[in-house]
């Protein structure tokens, strides 16, 4: 045009404006409303809405605001507010898309764009508002003729919300609403409620509304699935799981990469180490790059079995992937070599985390103490104890346990009366303590200190758990061992081999 000495008008702006748009140029879009600035060309409603929706379309909220503030500047009056609240929901603004709503209001403008606010709370993990706007749009219903296309958007958003703030509640009270307003939830509603209620921990409710979507001649989509699979991972289903996974291919979807992980994971609570493997293998037939989850689910199911060369092996392939394995991922390496009796591989497992610049956690310290009990290393269990102590980690009562163990399986009674001690002043569980007494028992049997072990047996007595058969056999072993020499102990002693002459 310029060539021709034509000088493009506020139409042929627009119209290029409008281009750039739907090409999502928005770079262009704004330096073409620029040049209309300077040639002294007046932007009108349609120069000004396609630069909004520009600006949308590249999650650019800052540019869109600043738009809409020349258009109320300009005293342009238009409906794009919609393209300005849905920019601002794109990049998380929850608080500015709520805003451009009430200026709509003040402004008289009709508000029929409840659905690009709700969205906006729902990236913003905002649930409470999304709720709180869905209610004023019911409430307002006739007003704004909000037509039932438009209320199954707002309500499927609604839902989404609930489901990113873990409100599985308010998710299945909202699909209630729907039915009792008449309109069919679609797979996108039922997908985010199957979802919501597998993060909450409802997996029975999950897959009932998972089979509600078959009931309702509603074909289930990848996510749909990947949420029963997680539901069928967190109520321990690993056959449903797996049957799910099947069904997807049946129904001509390709399972992704959550979906294989949640089944392994699922196989993994059912200890099915082979079959989880079976996915990791699966998963690369059919060029799937299994994650760190992935992996750490594999790793965790052959620990469970104590199949600590198949946990080294994977933990081995996650370095070849070029994938770096979390704490969690070691941990279930150092549990299985712990299980499997390879305490020298366990520690060396543990000296990699550091190596690696992660930081091990009590469960990392208690499985390396394990080993070492297994592997009869009491040095290197008390050594890790106190390494825990150094990194301001409180031991547990499997710590101070495997430890206690460790020092009666080496002969050191002083250790593990030591232990037994600084346990008790810890106030551990008390429940979960009859295991480290009767390792601190056998220890001071072994080397022959009956006096301290009739001692421990009447701590152990008057902490009022209840004794087990290692228990009354330990204490009938020491009475034996004890009796031609119990004149010569004291009174509260003689009182506790009293009590158990009885057993």
């Amino acid at each position: 045009m310029r060539e021709v000495e034509l000088e493009p008008n506020v139409f042929s702006y627009s119209a290029a404006i409008s281009a750039c748009a739907k090409g999502e140029q928005w770079q262009q879009a704004l330096s073409l409303l620029g040049e209309m600035s300077e040639a002294e060309v007046e932007a009108n409603i349609i120069s000004y809405s396609a630069g909004v929706s520009a600006c949308e379309k590249g999650k650019q909220w800052q540019h869109a605001l600043a738009m809409l503030s020349e258009m109320w500047e300009a005293k342009v009056e238009a409906n794009v507010y919609s393209s300005g609240i849905s920019a601002c929901g794109k990049c998380g603004q929850w608080k500015h898309a709520l805003s451009l709503l009430g200026v709509m209001w003040e402004a008289k403008v009709v508000p029929n764009v409840y659905n690009a606010g709700i969205s906006a709370c729902e990236k913003g993990g905002q649930w409470q508002r999304a709720l709180s706007l869905l209610s004023e749009a019911w409430e307002a219903d006739l007003e704004l003729n909000i037509n039932s296309l438009i209320l199954l958007v707002i309500y499927s958003a609604g839902i989404s919300a609930c489901e990113s703030g873990g409100q599985w509640h308010h998710a299945l009270s909202l699909l209630g609403d729907m039915w009792d307003a008449k309109l069919e939830p679609d797979v996108i509603s039922y997908s985010a409620a199957v979802s919501a209620c597998e993060k909450g921990g409802q997996w029975q409710l999950a897959l009932s509304l998972f089979g509600r979507m078959w009931d309702a001649e509603i074909e289930p989509n990848v996510i749909s699935f990947n949420a029963g699979i997680s539901a069928c991972e967190k109520g321990g289903q690993w056959q449903r799981a797996l049957f799910l996974l099947g069904d997807m291919w049946e129904e001509r979807l390709v399972p992704d990469v959550i979906s294989y992980s949640a089944g392994i994971s699922a196989c993994e609570k059912g200890r099915q180490w082979q079959r989880a493997l079976g996915l990791l293998r699966e998963m690369r037939q059919k060029r799937l790059d299994p994650t760190v989850i992935s992996y750490g689910a594999g790793i965790s199911a052959c620990e469970k079995d104590g199949r600590w060369q198949q946990a080294l092996a994977l933990l081995g392939e996650m370095w070849e992937a070029r994938l770096e394995p979390n704490v969690i991922s070691y941990n279930a390496g150092i549990s299985a070599c712990e299980k499997g009796g390879q305490w020298q591989r366990a520690l060396f497992l543990l000296g990699d985390i550091l190596e690696e610049r992660l930081v091990p956690d009590v469960i990392s310290y208690s499985a390396g103490i394990s080993a070492c009990e297994k592997g009869r290393q009491w040095q290197r269990a008390l050594g890790l104890l106190s390494k825990m102590w150094e990194a301001n980690l409180e031991p547990t009562v499997i710590s101070y346990s495997a430890g206690i163990s460790a020092c009666e399986k080496g002969g050191q009674f002083q250790q593990a009366l030591s232990l037994l001690g600084e346990m008790c002043e810890a106030k551990l569980e008390p429940n979960t303590t009859l295991v480290s007494y009767n390792a601190g028992i056998s220890a001071c049997d072994k080397c022959g200190q009956w006096c301290q072990a009739l001692s421990v047996l009447s701590e152990l007595w008057d902490s009022n758990l209840e004794l087990d058969e290692t228990s009354y056999n330990l204490g009938m072993t020491v009475y034996e061992r004890s009796s031609s020499d119990s004149a010569g102990f004291p009174g509260f002693l003689r009182i506790g081999l009293s009590r158990f002459r009885r057993f």
